[in-house]
C-alpha cells in the first residue's frame, strides 16, 4: 500500500511537471494549447466554463470500444488527432463488457491511461468513458475504475470523468440509473472535488429532460446527450431545449451523422441543424467513431493506419466532413471570425429552377471537397452547347445562372463533372 502511494504521488508529480513545460514540446498553430487557455474545467447554470467563468464548447472525436479497436489508443494517434484534426477533447471509450474491462481489467485500463497520458501532453481534454449499456450491474468495478483515475490524475485539469456512457432502453432514472451515478460521483468527489462529471441517461442518453426534474446534487455534473442525426430529429433538441430551460449542463459525447445503428444514411441536412443547435447553446461535441470499419459512421475506411497520417482517401464521407467541421470550429475558436458556414456532407446537383425556364435559368450544386468542376449544356443528341463552369472550386455551395438568349426551345442536359463525381439533369426550354 506504502509503495502504491508512493507510485501515485510520483505520477501525479511528472504529470505535473509535464504540464508546465507543455509550450515546449507540444504546440498548436497559434502556440496555444487548449487546457492552457481554458484550464479548469466547471459547470455554471446550463454551460460548461473555463477558468475565467466564460462558456466553453469543446470539439473532437471518439475512439471506439477500446475492446475491438484498441490498437487506435496510442500517441501518435492523438496528436494526429490534435494537429491535423483539430481535435480539442478526445474520448476514450473503454469497453466494459463483451470482452472488455471486466474480462480484462488491467490490459483496458492500460489502454484508457496510455490516451490519458498523451492528451495531458498533448494539451488538449480527454473524457475517460466507462462505456457500459448496464453500469448498474457494474458499481463496483465503475468505483475500483474512476476510484484509480482520480488517485492517478488528481489535480490535472485535462481530466473528464464520463461514468454511464449510454443506459440501456428505458430503464429508470430514479430507481436504477441515478443511484448508481450518485455512487460513483460520491467516491470520485472524495478523490477530485473539481473535475466535470458526466452522467448518462435514459434510452440511450436521449432523456436529458426526464434527469433535469431530478439532478445529481454535487457541483460540476453535466449530463450527456446522444443523437445521430437520420434517427433523433427536432424531438430530441426539444428534451434538450426543455433540459437547458431547467438550468442543468449537457455535452454531447457522442453523436453520429448517419442512423442509430451507426450504418444506413447519411442525413446531412439533420446533422446541420443538430450543429446549429449545439452552436446555439455552446455544446461541445464529440464525434463517433475513430474506427476502420465499413460502417457509415466510421471516419475511416478499413486498413486505415493507427498511427493517423490519414489521407483523404484513407477517410469516409462522414469522416471528412466531420474533420472539415473541427477545423472550422478551431479556426473560429482562435480566430473569432464568426458564425462557421454550413459544410455541405454530400456531392449534389439540384434541379434548375425555374423548369421549363425562357430564357435564364439557375443552377445550384454542392461540394464536400475542392474539386476541378466543370459544368456543360448539352442538346438531345449529345453535342456541347455551352460551358456554365470550368474552374477549381473548394467545399461549398454554388449558384450559377445560364442564359439560352439565340437557342431554340426543347430538351436539354446539364452535366456536371467533380472529381470523381458526374450526374445529369434535363431541363426544357420553352419560347
Amino acid at each position: 500500500m506504502v509503495l502504491q502511494k508512493i507510485f501515485v504521488s510520483l505520477r501525479i508529480l511528472l504529470l505535473i511537471v509535464a504540464l508546465a513545460n507543455l509550450t515546449s514540446t507540444a504546440v498548436f498553430s497559434n502556440d496555444t494549447l487548449i487546457v492552457e487557455k481554458h484550464g479548469q474545467l466547471s459547470v455554471k447554470g446550463n454551460k460548461i466554463v473555463d477558468k475565467n467563468g466564460n462558456p466553453v464548447a469543446l470539439h473532437g472525436m471518439c475512439l471506439y470500444w477500446s475492446q475491438w479497436k484498441g490498437q487506435f489508443y496510442n500517441y501518435n494517434c492523438m496528436q494526429w488527432l490534435r494537429d491535423n484534426w483539430k481535435c480539442t477533447v478526445v474520448r476514450a471509450s473503454m469497453g466494459v463488457e463483451s470482452g472488455g474491462y471486466l474480462a480484462n481489467p488491467e490490459t483496458e485500463k492500460a489502454k484508457i491511461m496510455t490516451v490519458i497520458d498523451a492528451c495531458i501532453d498533448l494539451g488538449i481534454y480527454v473524457i475517460v468513458d466507462w462505456h457500459d449499456h448496464y453500469a448498474q450491474r457494474h458499481r463496483d468495478q465503475s468505483i475500483a475504475f474512476f476510484e484509480e483515475i482520480a488517485n492517478s490524475y488528481n489535480g490535472i485539469p485535462n481530466i473528464i470523468y464520463e461514468i454511464y456512457n449510454e443506459p440501456w432502453g428505458s430503464v429508470s432514472w430514479p430507481d436504477s440509473v441515478k443511484p448508481y451515478a450518485d455512487s460513483v460521483a460520491k467516491h470520485i468527489r472524495a478523490i477530485d472535488s473539481v473535475n466535470l462529471i458526466l452522467v448518462g441517461s435514459p434510452n440511450w442518453s436521449q432523456d436529458v429532460d426526464v434527469v433535469a426534474n431530478n439532478p445529481l446534487l454535487y457541483n460540476n455534473i453535466a449530463y450527456t446527450l446522444h443523437f445521430y442525426a437520420a434517427t433523433h430529429k427536432q424531438w430530441l433538441r426539444n428534451k434538450a431545449t426543455t433540459a437547458l430551460n431547467k438550468n442543468v449542463a449537457l455535452f454531447v459525447t457522442e453523436f453520429g451523422t448517419t442512423e442509430s445503428s451507426g450504418t444506413g444514411i447519411i442525413d446531412s441536412a439533420e446533422t446541420n441543424n443538430w450543429m446549429q443547435f449545439m452552436t446555439d447553446n455552446k455544446l461541445s461535441w464529440c464525434n463517433w467513431s475513430i474506427a476502420d470499419l465499413t460502417e457509415t459512421s466510421a471516419a475511416l475506411k478499413p486498413g486505415s493506419s493507427v498511427y493517423g497520417g490519414w489521407l483523404d482517401s484513407d477517410i469516409s464521407i462522414s469522416g471528412l466532413w466531420v474533420r472539415r467541421k473541427l477545423r472550422a470550429e478551431y479556426e473560429l475558436s482562435t480566430t473569432s471570425m464568426g458564425i462557421t458556414s454550413e459544410i455541405p456532407m454530400n456531392f449534389e446537383l439540384r434541379q434548375n429552377y425555374p423548369n421549363p425556364f425562357n430564357p435564364s435559368t439557375t443552377i445550384t450544386f454542392s461540394l464536400p471537397l475542392k474539386s476541378f468542376v466543370t459544368l456543360k449544356i448539352f442538346d438531345v443528341i449529345g453535342r456541347e452547347i455551352a460551358t456554365v463552369v470550368s474552374e477549381e472550386l473548394g467545399e461549398g455551395s454554388y449558384t450559377r445562372h445560364w442564359n439560352a438568349r439565340g437557342i431554340s426551345s426543347g430538351v436539354y442536359f446539364y452535366r456536371i463533372l467533380a472529381g470523381n463525381s458526374v450526374e445529369t439533369k434535363k431541363m426544357i426550354l420553352l419560347r
